[in-house]
């Protein structure tokens, strides 16, 4: 139940930071974080698939809501949720997964973690600026703009280890 209440917590506060901070942060015009999508990069290995989807989902609707975006972050959340297994299984070395084991820079090494969360997060960011978009007319710009995006959330995400995850030996 204790890890229920972080969760939860976690969950509303990646959505707060996201509304309140920085959905303002716009820089050249289009070029956007987008950090919410790290809540789901952070999920326990061991949680269920069907709750990954679910949570993804009330993750995209809940920004989706605040942001008047009709189901493109909800959708793109859920992509996320859905490739989440698929990169892990591909990316993963003989070491075993234990229970409760969460996707960190410091568990799971620098070049586990920079491929796991690089992998997502331009999946994510080119997914969602390609839907916003809806045109292939200005295919290049907006590829520009999704990947300049994800380097400023994948910095975040890493910037993010170092600010929470990192444990001093």
């Amino acid at each position: 139940m204790k890890n229920t209440g972080i969760q939860l917590l976690r969950f509303v506060l990646f959505v707060a930071a996201q509304v309140l901070v920085f959905n303002r942060v716009n820089l050249g015009g289009s070029i956007n974080p987008y950090i919410y999508i790290l809540f789901l990069l952070m999920l326990p290995f061991d949680s269920p698939g069907w709750l990954q989807l679910i949570i993804a989902f009330l993750l995209g609707l809940s920004i989706d809501l605040f942001t008047h975006t009709p189901g493109l972050h909800t959708s793109a959340a859920v992509l996320v949720a859905f490739a989440r297994p698929f990169i892990v299984r591909m990316i993963s070395t003989s070491r075993e997964i234990e229970p409760g084991m969460r996707p960190t820079l410091f568990i799971m090494g620098t070049r586990w973690y920079f491929l796991y969360s690089l992998m997502l997060i331009v999946l994510h960011h080119v997914y969602l600026f390609l839907l916003e978009s809806m045109t292939f007319d200005r295919f290049f710009i907006t590829l520009t703009q999704a990947l300049t995006s994800a380097a400023i959330t994948f910095f975040l995400a890493f910037l993010s280890q170092y600010l929470f995850y990192y444990k001093k030996k």
